[in-house]
């Protein structure tokens, strides 16, 4: 069961994490709802007393990105997807042999047969994205000198990537959907994970390093995530 708090009228999703140290607020586009994230001991009074005080400013703050939510796609003739941060039309064909999800020539086509649009997508993009993977991580493996006990893709709206203690690297679906050079940002930020499990300077010191301008990328991602989705 979620967990959530009320704040000035506001329901919060509670999102919690053993490796989070500090309490923050944020705007989920893909699930639209507000949530804050938590140390996982951290008691829900506690949250409401350090919260209460500065959540005005802080939904002042949020409040764009909530405006910006977009409504659920209807899968319409013309209807545009991103891929790899271009937004291609859709084309729906009339015929059984086109029921599954294809891209070509600029458009995205599918068939009338499809009964689950948005479940047809999803496979598309995670089968699209597992190619793109393929391509890069052996280049960002060896500059960055690690090697990630397996990668994993997995249809998550929150979060873009995540590296467990163990070495495994997960990313999103969504990925798909995000230009090239956001996608490498991703990457080499999780296997710099492998090296620091914090955000520590450290951290950031040693992703700077093989992606100089790594900061611009994650703020563009941050910016534009409420694009990308498919849903």
């Amino acid at each position: 069961m979620k967990e959530t708090l009320s704040i000035n009228s506001t329901d919060f999703e509670v999102r919690r994490s053993s490796r989070r140290k500090r309490i923050s607020v944020g705007f989920d586009t893909g699930a639209e709802t507000f949530f804050i994230a938590a140390p996982t001991k951290l008691a829900g009074t506690d949250i409401l007393r350090i919260l209460g005080p500065q959540i005005s400013r802080l939904m002042d703050r949020l409040t764009p990105s909530a405006k910006r939510a977009l409504p659920p796609h209807k899968y319409e003739d013309g209807e545009k997807f991103y891929y790899k941060g271009v937004e291609y039309p859709l084309k729906r064909v009339h015929s059984e042999k086109e029921a599954d999800l294809s891209f070509r020539e600029g458009f995205f086509f599918i068939g009338s047969a499809s009964g689950n649009e948005r479940k047809t997508f999803k496979a598309w993009y995670k089968r699209a994205l597992y190619d793109e993977i393929r391509k890069i991580l052996p280049e960002w493996t060896r500059r960055i000198k690690v090697n990630p006990a397996s990668v994993n893709i997995k249809t998550v709206r929150s979060v873009w990537g995540s590296c467990s203690s163990k070495g495994n690297l997960t990313f999103s679906t969504r990925l798909a959907l995000v230009p090239p050079d956001l996608l490498e940002y991703v990457t080499a930020h999780e296997l710099c994970h492998l090296k620091h499990m914090d955000h520590s300077a450290a951290f950031w010191e040693e992703l700077s390093g093989h992606m100089p301008d790594c900061k611009e990328r994650r703020k563009m991602l941050r910016d534009q995530e409420y694009l990308y989705r498919w849903w």
